[in-house]
């Protein structure tokens, strides 16, 4: 099998099995007074080590030399990255390809309903220890959250500083009299009614929604939405925590406001009168259309009977004769049979 390798393969792996050569270490002279015995000397060895190290950098090799007097190998760095190789390498099976349950990892979520990596600790609830150490606060809330409640209970309920005398204090515009308000009216629509006259008369301080606004009076989207023309109040959407917040605005702003817009009461009715036609008329053509549609499918039906019939004939009615006693079938029962006079198909029909 030697002569198929060349001449330089040969050299090659002939020098593979060459033994390696110890390093040649030039020994320190004795220290001689005078500098000439000093130059004639030679370099020492750290000064080969130095010139060995430099040459190892310039030609890219940057191992180091264990064994010399610069390093110790008992104390070398384990945590270099070029020392130790290997802990880089990546291992080529993962654990989540095999196992799809770790039942090591997994922890009780309680059903899905409590998840104890939310629970907020609150050393103020010291009755319960068990039940804050277990799911966390009773009061799952953040300070963002906390503090638009604090504002929002400011806003409603929080009035004036009572005044000086009785007899200063503001009344109630309905009923001249009650001086304790509706918190919701005074501090957000800014109306001095109190608590009883907001229920005896809600054709005035009923609280409607953008939705009534736009269908009773006729408002628009950015009427309601500038915030200088209507007060409001504004609720989480009963209907979902995700949609939009519901607003609420006092009717007494948005009658007065309608009137203003349409020219009165009068003008509201024209105008609701004017939306209905409207809609009333916007159905008749809806349905004239409708109609027209049918009459043209009816007109497309009888157009394709009259073809077919043009091809194939008419239908053919049978004209069946006066049944004539057949016998009777192994049953038993009365056979009774008819003809056709025009095809001359006969039927048989068995009285039961």
């Amino acid at each position: 099998m030697r002569g198929i390798l060349n001449k330089d393969q040969l050299n090659r792996i002939e020098s593979r099995n060459e033994p390696v050569k110890a390093p040649v270490v030039v020994a320190a002279a004795p220290a001689v007074a005078g500098s000439n015995q000093r130059a004639e000397a030679g370099p020492s060895a750290s000064e080969i080590n130095l010139a060995q190290r430099s040459s190892a950098s310039a030609n890219g090799n940057v191992a180091p030399f264990y064994g010399d007097g610069g390093m110790d190998n008992s104390k070398r760095d384990a945590s270099l990255p070029n020392k130790r190789p290997l802990e880089n390498i990546r291992p080529s099976i993962r654990r989540q390809d095999y196992i799809e349950y770790d039942f090591a990892t997994m922890q009780n979520l309680n059903g899905g309903y409590i998840n104890p990596k939310d629970k907020i600790p609150n050393p103020g609830f010291g009755d319960d220890e068990d039940f804050d150490s277990e799911f966390g606060s009773k009061k799952q809330k953040t300070l963002q959250d906390w503090k638009r409640e604090q504002l929002e209970r400011k806003l409603l309920y929080e009035n004036a500083p009572p005044p000086e005398h009785i007899s200063k204090a503001p009344r109630c515009i309905e009923c001249h009299i009650n001086i304790e308000m509706d918190p919701v009216l005074h501090d957000l629509f800014k109306l001095q009614v109190c608590k009883q006259c907001s229920k005896d008369h809600p054709e005035k301080y009923a609280l409607l929604t953008k939705t009534e606004c736009k269908e009773d009076y006729f408002l628009t989207d950015p009427e309601l939405n500038d915030e200088e023309l209507f007060h409001r109040l504004e609720k989480p959407n009963p209907h979902s925590g995700t949609f939009a917040r519901m607003q609420l605005f006092v009717r007494c702003e948005v009658e007065a406001f309608a009137f203003k817009k349409w020219g009165g009461e009068e003008g509201l009715d024209k105008e609701w009168q004017r939306r209905e036609e409207g809609k009333s008329q916007r159905r008749e053509k809806k349905y004239e259309k409708k109609i027209k549609e049918m009459r043209l499918k009816t007109r497309a039906q009888e157009y394709t009977n009259r073809l077919r019939e043009k091809k194939h004939g008419k239908a053919h009615v049978h004209n069946f004769s006066a049944p004539i006693d057949g016998g009777t079938d192994e049953d038993g029962y009365q056979i009774q049979r008819r003809r056709c006079t025009d095809c001359g198909l006969e039927t048989e029909e068995i009285d039961i």
